[in-house]
């Protein structure tokens, strides 16, 4: 029983009637970005964007920024492109205090979820070597990552470049992606390695 019951049911209650007035005015947001937004997608919270490309979200996929939900809360989802970097959501995916930022490519498929405080970068940001990095800052280092269909990668997850995470896969919690995920298999660490099959 909760102790608390009378303010759950306000805490609900207002949730209902904020919620599809928050959903406009994010909606809303992402066009103004021009970001492609497909039928019945839910965004909960404020995200942060930066469309200097192309970023497509999918029919009926569900993103959650901030408070809504305590895991990864202290970051807000946030989708940004460089100039020639797309992002492009599936169906029916679900995202939460994620940061996706590609200066490539970043493709996610459908019934794809990616929990609390993840980052999915297809790019190093910054040259590693120092004189590029120094003389030449525009030279970065990037390539695409594609998660497929039905993944699901674990909270404060990373998520490198050149990373393609295979149908069904599961990323454990906290674990730092380098390598191609097979189909339908557990990795878990840093840097991340099989666990099992599903």
């Amino acid at each position: 029983m909760l102790k608390r019951k009378w303010q759950y049911y306000l805490y609900r209650i207002l949730l209902l009637l904020i919620t599809p007035f928050s959903n406009f005015i994010n909606l809303c947001y992402l066009k103004y970005w021009g970001v492609n937004v497909g039928h019945k997608v839910q965004v909960f919270g404020r995200l942060n964007i930066l469309n200097m490309n192309n970023i497509t979200i999918g029919d009926g996929t569900r993103i959650i920024s901030g408070k809504r939900n305590l895991v990864g809360h202290y970051q807000q989802t946030s989708l940004q492109t460089g100039q020639e970097g797309t992002i492009t959501i599936g169906e029916n995916c679900g995202i939460s205090n994620a940061v996706i930022i590609s200066q490539n490519a970043i493709t996610i498929d459908e019934q794809v979820y990616i929990g609390g405080g993840c980052c999915l970068y297809d790019n190093d940001f910054h040259s590693v070597d120092f004189n590029e990095r120094i003389n030449n800052p525009t030279v970065i280092p990037s390539s695409p990552i594609h998660i497929c269909r039905g993944a699901f990668i674990g909270g404060h997850s990373i998520i490198l470049k050149g990373v393609t995470i295979g149908e069904y896969a599961v990323i454990a919690a906290g674990s730092v992606v380098t390598k191609n995920v097979a189909p339908s298999e557990i990795w878990g660490g840093v840097p991340a390695k099989r666990l099992k099959n599903v």
